[in-house]
């Protein structure tokens, strides 16, 4: 337990070390900039200048508020290209790969039973957050109804590592013990989807070749 909780301690002050300087130069608009390109499939550690960010919003030197809405519209915002990208993009690549036209209308149909709750789920894994926007916007989500998924997962995002880490700052080494245990946990999973539809998409070229 003692080495457990020396190695979180180590994280933290490994992560404020890191990016307090560049926080504090640049403040707000490297954490728009890092959280918005995590959402066009470009990996940027968004997540982990959220958490120090509100750490030093506790310290008083920036102001958690702020932190707060520049998370959010670079959350919303990166979100937004990466499904402009799938919207322009998404659907030709779709096309080129090995899968029936009828199974490509069962994926729209899944994206339109599960898809909104998929993007706002997907907020919280790393990986999977990289690459929804581009993913839905090629399976053709609605963009009314992505605009509202994407601002409540953004929301909640910033709500539970943003402003939880700044109100509930006595207990950040448990929630940052959680965040260590999550990214390692996510991006396994992200890999092993990833895996799971190329070998779908093989299996139904094998199929319908």
């Amino acid at each position: 337990m003692e080495a457990s909780i020396a190695d979180i301690q180590h994280f933290l002050t490994s992560a404020v070390d890191r990016f307090e300087p560049v926080l504090l130069k640049y403040g707000v608009l490297i954490i728009v900039t890092a959280v918005a390109v995590e959402g066009f499939g470009i990996p940027a550690p968004g997540q982990t200048l959220l958490i120090v960010a509100a750490i030093l919003s506790v310290r008083g030197n920036l102001s958690i508020y702020t932190v707060a809405l520049a998370a959010w519209f670079g959350a919303v915002g990166g979100s937004f290209i990466g499904y402009a990208i799938g919207r322009v993009g998404g659907r030709k690549l779709l096309q080129r790969l090995p899968v029936g036209s009828s199974r490509l209308e069962r994926m729209e149909s899944l994206c339109r039973r599960y898809g909104g709750l998929f993007v706002v789920v997907s907020r919280f894994f790393d990986g999977l957050r990289n690459f929804a926007g581009i993913l839905v916007g090629g399976l053709r989500m609605p963009v009314l109804k992505f605009a509202l998924m994407t601002s409540l997962g953004a929301t909640l995002w910033v709500g539970f590592w943003g402003l939880g880490v700044y109100y509930l700052d006595e207990h950040v080494h448990a929630i940052a013990a959680g965040f260590k245990r999550l990214s390692v946990a996510t991006w396994i999973i992200a890999g092993a989807l990833l895996v799971a539809l190329v070998l779908y998409v093989a299996g139904v070229g094998r199929k319908t070749g």
